[in-house]
């Protein structure tokens, strides 16, 4: 009994084996977690969070002395026109715009594929968020640069004196903008090489983040050049995380199967 026991599971594993033959099963993810890569990258982002902090807490507020000495014609010819921008319905208006960019990628679920890779997806979205987030912060209690409305005289004492003031640099709605708008399309594509959607997806998504970046330069917030290098570090950042996790190409399983060989193959890299 034992004996027929063995040979039946030995022909069904045989069976099994040789009906799974005739297909190739590759991972359907076209991104791949891995413990020291998203350590390497989750512990970078940690430490300039850190020094990030340190710097912004050092922050002073400008003097009244200080900002009524402030001349918008020490700026440089390219930023020196936001210096007579100011508008708080714009800074709101860019604040829900973010809002919506930052949950942007959430389109996914509507993709049972994509759906699958939730946490794949999640991990890589938030770390592309803390990398371009931190360093925005880090940049901006660095540079300590004084934001446009503070030279512009009609905006009240009031809302010039404060830590805040002196971040313009560099745009941090721009930068999150551009990370979730490039993280978006790139992902996109990634899961959908063929759609003929693709470029739909990346010129709205950048569109989208353009406008934010243009509200804040209209809104008396930042200087051009401020918007521009957040889009370029936001950009990095949301390319840069999905492409370290792209899965290499023969990574997988496969099984083989020949009249006289069965043949099981597993494959994968890091």
């Amino acid at each position: 009994m034992q004996l027929k026991t063995r040979t039946f599971s030995s022909a069904a594993i045989l069976t099994l084996l040789a009906l799974l033959s005739f297909f190739r099963i590759e991972a359907q993810s076209p991104y791949k977690l891995n413990w020291t890569k998203d350590g390497i990258i989750i512990g970078s982002g940690i430490g300039i969070g850190v020094v990030s902090i340190i710097a912004d807490n050092r922050v002073k507020p400008l003097t009244p002395d200080e900002i009524n000495n402030l001349n918008k014609n020490d700026i440089n010819g390219f930023d020196r026109f936001a210096a007579n921008n100011y508008s708080k319905d714009i800074i709101n208006i860019s604040n829900v715009a973010l809002g919506a960019a930052i949950v942007s990628p959430a389109l996914f679920v509507f993709s049972e594929k994509m759906r699958k890779d939730w946490f794949t997806v999640g991990v890589m979205y938030g770390e592309s968020m803390m990398i371009s987030g931190f360093l925005t912060y880090l940049a901006k209690g660095t540079a300590k640069r004084i934001r446009p409305y503070v030279y512009n005289p009609s905006v009240q004492m009031s809302d010039k004196e404060s830590a805040d003031a002196r971040m313009s640099f560099f745009s941090g709605h721009t930068s999150a903008a551009f990370t979730s708008a490039v993280f978006l399309s790139t992902v996109y594509g990634d899961y959908f090489p063929d759609s003929k959607y693709t470029p739909y997806v990346w010129g709205t998504s950048l569109l989208f983040a353009t406008g934010i970046g243009v509200m804040r330069v209209a809104s008396g917030e930042h200087f051009p050049t401020d918007v521009i290098t957040g889009a370029l570090i936001g950009s990095a950042s949301g390319y840069l995380i999905p492409y370290l996790h792209r899965a290499k190409k023969n990574d997988g399983i496969s099984l083989n199967y020949g009249m006289n060989l069965i043949m099981f193959n597993y494959t994968y890299r890091f």
